[in-house]
């Protein structure tokens, strides 16, 4: 079993050895869990309490995270391709520096979130809503899809060489 501590919790959450890449996660509750630097590639969550985790560093490739609650999680320079976070609340989230290439964000929820030089390249940018949300140096190409009326250099993006 991997015991993964949760920051200022005494708590930890036991999960089986290997279990991570490509699990399947049910009604879990990752509430501030120091997942930082962990294979979660493909994994799946349903149900599951992720607000104020900590996946700084993390492998989510392909993973999916859809409706799920990552309110104020820290996923700073998190590898998300190909991740969906379809009607994912993600309020306050740091996601900077992260790789989201060909993910898919339709209606997620980016209010005040930190996408500063994330990369947004092919990704699905549906979200619902991104008041006071940070896209400064994230970058973005030909194949990136904004809703109507968004502009990415008038968020402060850039696009890819």
């Amino acid at each position: 079993m991997i015991r993964i501590g949760c920051l200022g919790y005494d708590r930890v959450i036991d999960l089986p050895v290997g279990a991570l890449a490509g699990a399947h996660f049910r009604a879990r509750d990752f509430h501030a869990a120091d997942l930082r630097h962990k294979d979660l590639a493909g994994a799946v969550f349903r149900d599951c309490e992720l607000r104020g985790a900590f996946l700084d560093w993390a492998n989510l490739a392909g993973a999916d995270f859809e409706h799920e609650r990552l309110l104020s999680a820290s996923m700073r320079c998190a590898h998300l391709r190909g991740a969906r976070l379809r009607n994912a609340s993600m309020r306050g989230a740091n996601l900077s520096g992260a790789c989201l290439i060909e993910a898919d964000l339709t209606g997620a929820n980016l209010d005040a979130a930190n996408l500063t030089g994330a990369n947004l390249c092919g990704a699905i940018c549906l979200w619902n809503s991104t008041e006071r949300a940070t896209f400064k140096g994230a970058v973005y190409d030909g194949a990136s899809l904004f809703p109507p009326g968004f502009k990415p250099a008038l968020a402060g993006m850039l696009p890819a060489r």
